[in-house]
């Protein structure tokens, strides 16, 4: 038994003294780093003609969208039964884009561009209350009708300017 404490200890105390090259981390490392195992990276042709073929593609520039079709009308007064029916459209919904065009036979007055139907619907309920003929209608519109570009806010003049000039109207009526 006491042979085998001693030899347990005395294993336990070379342990110590000696790292453990096999469990050394930084060992490996430096091996990993010297370079003997080169790595070769070979492109394979079917992968870089793909990414060609992907670049070289046109990029899109439409996007099936949807607008509310308000006014359809090949009469003799269709004309202005659609320049009518857009004046009232802008007076009553203001800052919603309206357009009137002329297909032959017909005009017709398209409201709004959304790119979910269920946006055009929500839009339709609303638009309803005065067309109660407008339908949903699927339609390929340039993808830059979607681009939002933010308008300058104007800056308010300076309160001094302001009353500057209410000061010169005060006295250019006396």
């Amino acid at each position: 038994m006491k042979k085998i404490v001693l030899l347990l200890l005395a294993v336990v105390a070379w342990s110590l003294n000696n790292e453990v090259s096999a469990q050394n981390i930084a060992a490996v490392k430096s091996r990993l780093a010297a370079g003997d195992n080169p790595v070769s990276v070979v492109e394979q042709s079917d992968a870089s003609m793909a990414v060609r073929t992907i670049e070289q593609k046109p990029k899109r520039g439409k996007v099936t969208g949807y607008t509310i079709l308000l006014l359809s009308d090949n009469s003799h007064q269709a004309r202005e039964k659609a320049v009518a029916a857009r004046d009232l459209f802008r007076n009553t919904f203001v800052g919603v884009n309206v357009e009137m065009y002329y297909e032959s036979p017909s005009f017709y007055v398209t409201a709004g561009r959304y790119l979910t139907k269920e946006e055009a619907i929500i839009e339709l309920w609303r638009f309803r209350s005065v067309f109660p003929k407008a339908i949903v209608q699927s339609r390929t519109m340039p993808i830059t009708d979607f681009i939002e570009v933010p308008k300058p806010i104007r800056p308010e003049p300076p309160v001094e300017a302001v009353m500057a000039d209410s000061v010169k109207v005060v006295n250019d009526v006396k």
